[in-house]
Formats: C-alpha cells, sequence, structure tokens
C-alpha cells in the first residue's frame, strides 16, 4: 500500500468497470471517474435487483429509526407502524445485526437496540496455538490508547512501533482500546476529525500496515465506546468491518472492553485477557492492576492480562498472574494535565516459554519508550531549552 501526490493511500487492484489492474486511492470504487459513471449506469440498469436492494437499505433505516424512537417494541408493531408484514421486519433485523447494530429480540423483552449485546462473559476471542512452540519464546507486539484523530495522537511513534515488530519477526500485536478519540464535551477542541465514520476513516489510513501483521484489537467502553453507547453500534465489529471493504484486513476485532485469548499448549492451555478497564488513574501505578486481579472470581483468572486505558507502563505479578500496562501512543492532553495524569508513550515486546500442560514457565517484557514531540525536534536541548535561551540560562 503506498500514498498518491494527494496524500490518499492507494492500493494495486482490477477496476470493478474495466478490469484494468491499476493502483488508485483505497477510497475510490473504480479507477477513474469514467471507470465510476460506468459503474453506476451498470447498476441502475439492473433494474429490479437493484431496486429490490434500494428497499431493502431504506426500509432497514425505517425500523432502525422505530427502534431508536422507542426503548422497546415488537416485530409485530413495527410491522403495523411501517405497513409490512412481520417477516420483511426480522428480514431487516438481521441485515441490521450484520452491519454492527445491537438489535435483540427476546420473548417478554420485545425488540430493542442495546448499547452492550448480551453475551457470555467469558466467552474465547481467539485462539492462539502454541503447541508448535515448546522450547522457543511466543513472541508478540502490545501498544494500545492510540487516539487517533486527537490532535495528541502520536502517529509518528505508531509506525516507528510497526516497523520495530516488522524488523523483529513479529505477526501478531494486540490493541488494548481507545483507537480513535470519539467525541465528548471535554475532547472537542483537540479533534482533527469529527463525527464517527470520519473518525473510523481516519483510523483506517493512518493506522499503521506492515506486510504479515494482524492487529488484534478490543474497544474500549469510553472513547470510541461513547459512539457505541449513543448509537447502540458495536462499534469494533463496524470499525473491522468499516476497514475490510477499505482494504484493511490486518485489523481484527476481539470483543467489547476485554477479550480471552486461549494460549494452547501441547497437552494444555491458558487463558491471557486483553483488557480497557475504566474508572481514573490510582495515585501508584500498580493498584489496579492489583485491585483488578484481586476482584476476579475463583478460577477466573488469566495467566496474563494486557491492560489499556490507563497510560501507564508497568509491569506486576498480582496472585500469580501477569499483568502488563501497555502505556499509550498519546502525548498528555488537556484532560490529562488537569488530572495531573503523566502519559508514559510507547508500546512493548512480550515473550514467553510455555509448558506442554500450558503453564507459563518463563515470561519477559521489553519496553519501547518515546517522549513528547519536543524531546526530538532540532532546536531544543536538554532541560527542553531551546537553543537561543541555552546561553542565557
Amino acid at each position: 500500500m503506498t500514498r498518491n501526490t494527494a496524500g490518499f493511500k492507494t492500493s494495486k487492484r482490477a477496476c470493478p468497470a474495466c478490469g484494468k489492474v491499476s493502483s488508485y486511492p483505497i477510497r475510490q470504487e473504480a479507477c477513474s471517474l469514467p471507470c465510476g459513471i460506468a459503474l453506476r449506469e451498470q447498476r441502475r440498469k439492473q433494474g429490479e435487483q437493484a431496486t429490490s436492494v434500494t428497499i431493502s437499505t431504506t426500509f432497514d433505516d425505517a425500523v432502525l429509526d422505530v427502534l431508536k424512537a422507542k426503548k422497546a417494541s415488537t416485530v409485530e408493531a413495527i410491522a403495523n407502524t411501517l405497513d409490512r408484514g412481520p417477516s420483511a421486519v426480522v428480514a431487516a433485523i438481521e441485515r441490521l445485526r450484520g452491519k454492527g447494530f445491537n438489535v435483540s429480540a427476546n420473548p417478554g423483552a420485545g425488540v430493542k437496540l442495546e448499547a452492550v449485546q448480551s453475551q457470555p462473559v467469558r466467552k474465547v476471542a481467539l485462539v492462539h496455538d502454541t503447541a508448535d512452540y515448546e522450547g522457543k519464546w511466543v513472541r508478540f507486539g502490545v501498544c494500545g490508547d492510540k487516539h487517533l484523530g486527537n490532535m495528541h495522537s502520536r502517529l509518528d511513534v505508531m509506525k516507528l512501533l510497526y516497523d520495530l515488530f516488522e524488523a523483529e519477526g513479529i505477526t501478531t500485536v494486540y490493541d488494548t482500546g481507545n483507537w480513535i478519540d470519539g467525541e465528548a464535551r471535554f475532547n472537542k477542541g483537540e479533534l482533527l476529525v469529527h463525527g464517527m465514520d470520519a473518525q473510523i476513516d481516519y483510523w483506517i489510513e493512518n493506522h499503521p500496515a506492515r506486510k504479515g501483521i494482524s492487529t488484534h484489537f478490543v474497544a474500549g467502553d469510553d472513547h470510541e465506546g461513547w459512539y457505541q453507547q449513543r448509537e447502540c453500534l458495536e462499534i469494533g465489529r463496524y470499525a473491522m468491518l468499516r476497514a475490510q471493504d477499505a482494504g484493511r484486513h490486518d485489523l481484527k476485532y476481539l470483543g467489547y472492553a476485554e477479550a480471552l485469548v486461549e494460549l494452547k499448549a501441547a497437552k494444555g492451555s491458558r487463558q491471557m485477557m486483553v483488557n480497557h478497564p475504566g474508572g481514573g488513574s490510582a495515585y501508584a501505578i500498580s493498584y489496579k492492576g492489583q485491585k483488578y486481579v484481586e476482584a476476579l472470581q475463583g478460577g477466573e483468572k488469566p495467566a496474563i492480562i494486557l491492560q489499556g486505558h490507563y497510560h501507564k507502563f508497568n509491569y506486576g505479578y498480582p496472585r500469580e498472574v501477569h499483568v502488563v500496562d501497555t502505556a499509550t501512543c498519546c502525548d498528555q492532553t488537556l484532560f490529562m494535565r488537569k488530572k495531573q495524569l503523566q502519559a508514559h508513550v510507547g508500546g512493548q515486546i512480550v515473550e514467553f516459554l510455555q509448558a506442554p500442560d500450558g503453564r507459563i514457565t518463563r515470561f519477559r517484557i521489553e519496553f519501547l519508550p518515546f517522549y513528547d514531540r519536543g524531546f526530538y525536534e532540532s532546536n531544543v536541548r536538554k532541560f527542553g531549552l531551546p537553543s537561543r535561551l541555552k546561553r542565557a540560562a
């Protein structure tokens, strides 16, 4: 994937209109304006099929409007409201689910939109088979709290981290959430892009893409989660589907707020949790991880926890759980300065050795630290003093 002179990312693929293979922006469906017009005309001539799709899309929007206007309803009530049959409503609900909307239909509770769809809390989102790695170190990259769309987000840090991951031969990266900044009352003045789709598109265009590397991410309950709570749209799955439409198949959604990854060995396994918790930072950096592990019910402890949200780097071992706070790829924001919160900028490479029965027998972590932008500016010297002030100091 490259960039053209306008700065848009391009990819080499066949044009659906003319069939010619060429490089053009991933935002464009066709290679040129004439091909785009021809493609639109071709679809218009499909007649009844195209009309059916248009009607379905319009009807889906109508069903969505009814669900947004009411706290709960039934299939029959929606059908009566829209003067359509119940089967058409059921089909529209399934299409909305396919697009990422959290539509629940339960006997007695009716049909309604939910911010978070009910699902098994401890559902395993991914199986990572380490049976072939006996005696070998399993390695993966870790980063989080990228906050793309905020003016303080560090695109330079993200790009260099992924360059280092690629150089180290790492193929899997875990992202602990807050990959976009979202919109709230207190962050609007720091946003480069506004609106859910605009922020997701910015994330797709600017998140590092490296050959052979997949990024497995959770969605935070805040920032990108604010959109989920307002729109009742599963924001992580919606973002992944939008990325796939743009040709990005390396961004893979794990779950909302937390997800379990199974670390499978030859004769057993352990679980790793990728987690974006909530609440404010504690005075001691290690405190939040300790209390989180202490609060887990018996029998539910994972072997490893990758924890975002607090913008800190830390490693601890409470209750025999390897807890890694995954730092941030964003400089200190105005909100953090007001709350006297430091930002640890960087990412990690995590490595472990697993016994055949699944036990983690060795564990090590490498922190890749970065500093505020001023540290890298040519006119800034030690202690943050510009060169013109150094002699006076």
